[in-house]
């Protein structure tokens, strides 16, 4: 039995350099709550892999072109003679340089995606014109639950206000983190620091002494958002 090798290296050279990608993409933003088939998932890994190959092949094109010209007649006769496996191998060094080279690649389009989605610099120009034509917006396929609780920039800070169901007191604090679950999910967890509380709204915030409080939001009755920016100040803890 003979292992066939050519998978393999469908897999070392399109499908590995997209899910670096994707991996540095969904470090930024949340993934996709619509799970993709099997097929989509590979799909969008060699999509990535493909982008990386056609920005490697620009940047090597360029390189040859300023210092290096001799390369493309090597390369020329090699897929002319069908000898390219003779090259690859003579080449070794070049090969395994250009593999890291795409991981490395695949992990900057991957990064630089997600700073895009986050920025969202096209959808914001769109929605202006948009504003003008009289037409509210976009429509979105993200939850409420992180349309409302996302932060405007790194340094945007979140606090919650939430009271509590069946009269279980208020919690105010910093919000540190959350699950970006589907709207339809009632049972999302929330994190908070700096946390206040009080048992009824005619009292007085005090401080609990913990290091922060886990919340869902299957028990709370209701949640007052404010966000602030850099050179804001955060709210008080008051009645």
């Amino acid at each position: 039995m003979q292992f066939d090798i050519t998978g393999f290296l469908i897999f070392l050279v399109f499908i590995l350099p997209g899910f670096v990608a994707q991996k540095a993409r969904f470090s930024l933003v949340p993934r996709s709550l619509k799970p993709l088939s099997t097929l989509g998932e590979v799909g969008e890994f060699v999509l990535a892999g493909v982008w990386v190959h056609v920005l490697l092949t620009i940047l090597i094109w360029i390189y040859c072109s300023l210092f290096a010209r001799q390369y493309f007649s090597v390369l020329a006769n090699a897929f002319h003679y069908g000898t390219l496996s003779e090259f690859l191998w003579s080449y070794r060094a070049f090969v395994l340089g250009y593999f890291v080279f795409s991981l490395l690649i695949g992990y900057c389009i991957g990064f630089f995606q997600g700073v895009l989605i986050v920025k969202q610099p096209i959808p914001r120009l769109m929605e202006t014109v948009l504003r003008r034509l009289g037409v509210p917006g976009f429509l979105r396929e993200e939850p409420v639950w992180y349309s409302v609780l996302k932060r405007e920039s790194a340094a945007t800070q979140v606090f919650l206000e939430v009271e509590m169901k069946d009269g279980a007191g208020f919690y105010t604090g910093r919000l540190r983190s959350y699950g970006i679950l589907d709207d339809s999910v009632k049972s999302k967890d929330f994190y908070l620091e700096d946390v206040y509380f009080k048992e009824n709204r005619p009292g007085v915030f005090a401080q609990l002494q913990c290091g922060g409080v886990l919340l869902n939001f299957e028990d709370v009755a209701s949640i007052r958002v404010v966000k602030v920016e850099p050179g804001e100040e955060p709210p008080e803890q008051a009645d």
